[in-house]
Order: structure tokens, then C-alpha cells, then sequence
């Protein structure tokens, strides 16, 4: 996806991305799942340990239906809570590739920014998964030359089509420059004609 967002003095999105949904957010899709079951078995385990307990509590004198009871349900909560905090994490996630460099940012509570320049990627790798693959999905690892360090970007939607952008960019193969003023200008006034012909 191309946009003349800029991100800072000079500096233009080329492409603009987040790490595909259901690939990212799998964990919370079996968490989910995990719920459903919980809530389904729910009159079932109670039943159970309504039964052990008539058999225990001539040895021990516990309330186990209770306690099972207030476990359930906590277990309900603590993996409701951790659906929403997975689906915020990938809200908090994107991968933004300029027209000198590749942006990664995540975190919800902590944020993490990291960019790699082009001059200084050495290579690029593409791994993809069955499921992936499925899903049109991977993880790209960008490895720098310079302090041998590596930026990994998780569940890219298309991978292959990025890793293709980022060797032309990296080769100077494309051209993106900053619209000029008269432009911008152009359609500022635009969009005021609109806006006052809809009135």
C-alpha cells in the first residue's frame, strides 16, 4: 500500500503494514477455544466435584464444589484477559518501510521502535510455515552488515511481494519522492470545492 504519509523531515511511507491477523493473534484464537470449553464443561466438572466431595468429606471437611467453582472462573478471566491483551498487541504492531529505511514498532505498555537503513541491510531471509503459507503470511529476518545485529518482522502479510520491495529499495531501483508543494496545494483546494459543493 503506497500513501504520501511522512514520517519525518524528507522522509516518505512507502509501504505500510501490520502482521496478519489470524496468524499473529493464533494463540488467542486457542485461548478462546479454551474458554468456550471451560464454559461448556462448566455444569459437567461441577457435577463432578460435587460427587467427590460427597465421597471426601468424610475425611476432609473442604468445600472442593466452591473451590473449583471460583478456579474456573478465574481461569475464565485470567484467559479473557489474555485475548484482549494479544488483540491489543497486534494493534500496537506495524512495519513501515520509507524511502530510506525499514520501521518496526510494537508494545503496548512498553514501546519499542526499531529502523534499519538500507545501506546497511546485508541480507534478507523469508521463512514461511504450511499454515502460513496457507494464509499468505511469513516472517522476514533483515540481517545488517553493519553491527551484525537483525530486525525480525513477524507474520507479514505477502512476504514475498516485501521482500521484492525491500531488494529494490535497498538496490535503488524505485523512485518515491515527496509530492511537491503545488500539489499538496492542488488538492487542499480540491477538497474545499468538494466539501462546500456537498453543503
Amino acid at each position: 500500500m503506497r500513501n504520501t504519509k511522512e514520517v519525518s523531515s524528507g522522509e516518505v511511507v512507502v509501504f505500510e503494514t501490520r502482521p496478519r491477523f489470524l496468524m499473529y493473534v493464533k494463540s488467542a484464537l486457542i485461548k478462546f477455544i479454551l474458554i468456550i470449553l471451560i464454559i461448556y464443561f462448566f455444569r459437567t466438572a461441577i457435577s463432578l466435584t460435587a460427587t467427590a466431595q460427597d465421597f471426601i468429606i468424610n475425611y476432609v471437611q473442604l468445600p472442593i464444589v466452591y473451590s473449583v467453582t471460583i478456579i474456573l472462573m478465574l481461569l475464565i478471566l485470567v484467559l479473557f484477559l489474555w485475548i484482549i491483551w494479544d488483540l491489543l498487541s497486534w494493534r500496537y504492531t506495524s512495519y513501515t518501510i520509507t524511502n530510506t529505511k525499514v520501521i518496526s514498532k510494537k508494545g503496548i505498555l512498553r514501546k519499542t521502535k526499531a529502523s534499519l537503513h538500507f545501506n546497511k541491510i546485508q541480507d534478507i531471509r523469508v521463512s514461511q510455515s504450511i499454515t502460513e503459507r496457507i494464509i499468505a503470511s511469513g516472517d522476514i529476518d533483515i540481517y545488517s552488515g553493519h553491527d551484525f545485529s537483525t530486525m525480525k518482522l513477524y507474520d507479514v502479510p505477502s512476504p514475498g511481494k516485501v521482500e521484492n520491495l525491500l531488494n529494490r529499495a535497498i538496490e535503488g531501483d524505485f523512485e518515491f519522492t515527496k509530492p511537491s508543494r503545488k500539489r499538496e496545494k492542488d488538492e487542499a483546494v480540491v477538497s474545499n470545492y468538494e466539501r462546500k459543493f456537498r453543503r
